[in-house]
């Protein structure tokens, strides 16, 4: 069912897809993916840190990521990035959204932890 894929972590089969089932060519997206994670954690800190972070910088991270996201299979990642993105357009601020600031770590740590077998 497409619930199931939803609540993937890495829904692998989603991520051929977007590869054009050529298995190295989805492996470089995750990798790509996973390589970009550490530098939009570290924005996330200091958003969270921060009592003036500036949020054109996390609007911009958060999007590019949501964009990679989008040529990896990652349902969870890429929900919470479309999130977080339209609630700063819209207005809300760092602390409007802490929650989900932490439950994009918490996901970008289970992506990274679950990518490991498909890099290898």
């Amino acid at each position: 069912t497409n619930n199931e894929h939803s609540t993937m972590i890495i829904d692998w089969q989603s991520a051929l897809k977007q590869a054009a089932n050529k298995e190295d060519l989805a492996k470089d997206m995750l990798q790509m993916l996973i390589d970009y994670i550490p530098e939009v954690n570290g924005v996330v800190e200091q958003a969270l840190e921060m009592d003036e972070f500036d949020l054109e910088q996390l609007i911009h991270h958060v999007h590019k990521l949501h964009g990679s996201c989008s040529y990896s299979g990652v349902p969870r990642l890429k929900k919470v990035c479309a999130t977080i993105e339209k609630a700063l357009r819209s207005g809300k601020t760092i602390e409007d959204i802490e929650p989900e600031l932490f439950e994009l770590q918490d996901e970008m740590e289970k992506v990274t932890a679950s990518a490991k077998p498909y890099l290898n």
